[in-house]
């Protein structure tokens, strides 16, 4: 689970915004929180979701796209090459010369298996300059690598901490990568590699990047095909369902190669990885009729012939399902593309449910849909805003911030009306034509 998550000199974050999942003392929605058991009977309470607003170009997609850079650079910076060592994911605030050039700095406290961990990197755009990873085993925090900058050109050195076992590792990392990186694909270690595989597998997706959509649709088409995954096949079945799709079911199934009917022109290289890409397909099943009788069931390409909406619901939907089912993290930009606002709420319900969530997954997202602010969907300590200061740089602040607001206020009143912050400030009329 994620506790709290920071980001500095990143796009338009210059100075340090800083995000949590702790919940406060209130009494109010207590299905919205849940109790992380710590070490020596500790614990802490998290929320389940939280929701970012604010105008356009305030900063809060560029709050989830710190997300994807982190998480990116953690899944692939074992890759970067010695003498090619940009760091492409390093985006630092640009409307003030002296940060130009400063390095990035990303910091993460998390839970895996009742053991709170801190992990901390910043980099510029051709060496991490930072690395670390604490952990509290017995309540106290305690170091398990921290990276020591060298003056050789290729390399640093890596301190190991007293209480991380196992200690016969290499301790030189290349300056362009991450030490934490290289236990998810080259190193298998009993503590680091649970480490990496759970931050890792943080979920960032872009609901508005046709793309991400696509490529998430692939993935759970795959999933769905699988004997194992049954139940999420028939739950995602019941979630369109019950969106007024009109789909009485989805499923997916892998296709045959004579299926695709290839030209024989296509070079053997291009047809097997066309083959590989589109070997899997969904299919949805309408009722069919004769007038107003019922008379069977017809099947039909769901990617020719579902609505956008529905093939948005189809992604997301799929991929909320399962988190919710294995727990874990998902974060969405733009959550409301193409689904209606009930649609949205409802799936942020899922995860405040104890009956659909009872692994505590986790859900973060943005969105400029202000009929979710519902004071009977979220407390005041889930709502977050973005906006941007006279400077140019984007800020991050939270509802529990604001006096007077109780967990009864009318949230999207005060959103309206401005008293959160956050909303566009439109010019007049007469200034644009002036």
């Amino acid at each position: 689970m994620i506790i709290d998550f920071s980001c500095t000199n990143f796009r338009s974050f210059k100075d340090k915004a800083e995000f949590t999942m702790k919940a406060d003392a209130l009494k109010s929605k207590v299905d919205n929180t849940f109790e992380a058991d710590l070490v020596l009977g500790n614990s802490v309470s998290l929320l389940k979701t939280a929701v970012v607003y604010g105008a356009n170009a305030s900063g809060k997609s560029n709050f989830i796209k710190a997300f994807l850079a982190f998480t990116w650079l953690i899944k692939n910076s074992h890759k970067f090459e010695l003498d090619k060592p940009k760091i492409n994911c390093y985006e630092p605030f640009e409307l003030d010369v002296n940060t130009q050039k400063f390095p990035v700095n990303f910091k993460i406290s998390f839970i895996i298996d009742h053991i709170k961990y801190d992990y901390e990197v910043s980099f510029d755009a051709k060496v991490v300059v930072h690395e670390k990873l604490d952990f509290s085993p017995k309540g106290q925090i305690s170091n398990m690598f921290e990276r020591k900058l060298t003056e050789t050109q290729d390399y640093d050195v890596i301190q190991l901490g007293k209480n991380l076992t196992d200690k016969r590792i290499p301790k030189k990392v290349f300056k362009n990568q991450l030490y934490l990186s290289k236990f998810g694909i080259d190193i298998p270690h009993q503590q680091l590699t649970p480490v990496f595989r759970y931050l890792s597998n943080i979920n960032v997706w872009n609901a508005y990047d046709k793309f991400s959509i696509s490529e998430l649709a692939n993935e759970i088409s795959v999933l769905i095909s699988q004997k194992e995954n049954e139940n999420l096949k028939n739950r995602l079945s019941k979630l369109i369902r019950i969106s007024d799709t009109k789909i009485e079911s989805i499923a997916s199934k892998e296709l045959k190669r004579e299926d695709f009917r290839l030209p024989n022109v296509i070079p053997d290289e291009i047809a097997n990885e066309f083959f590989e890409n589109n070997k899997v397909k969904t299919f949805s099943y309408h009722k069919l009729f004769d007038g107003k009788k019922e008379v069977g069931i017809k099947e039909f390409d769901f990617n020719k012939k579902a609505s956008t909406g529905t093939k948005v619901l189809f992604a997301l939907g799929g991929k909320i399902l399962q988190t919710l089912d294995s727990g874990g993290v998902i974060v969405f930009d733009e959550l409301d593309n193409s689904l209606h606002p009930k649609l949205c709420k409802f799936l942020v319900r899922l995860f405040n449910s104890k009956i659909s969530n009872p692994r505590n997954a986790q859900l973060i997202f943005a969105t400029h849909e202000v009929t979710l602010l519902d004071k009977d969907v979220f407390r005041k300590d889930q709502i977050w805003f973005a906006q941007k200061n006279n400077f140019g740089s984007s800020e991050m602040y939270c509802a529990n911030e604001f006096e007077g607001l109780r967990d009864d206020t009318n949230f999207e009143l005060w959103y309206r009306s401005g008293k959160f912050g956050g909303n566009p400030k439109i010019k007049e009329i007469e200034f644009i034509y002036e």
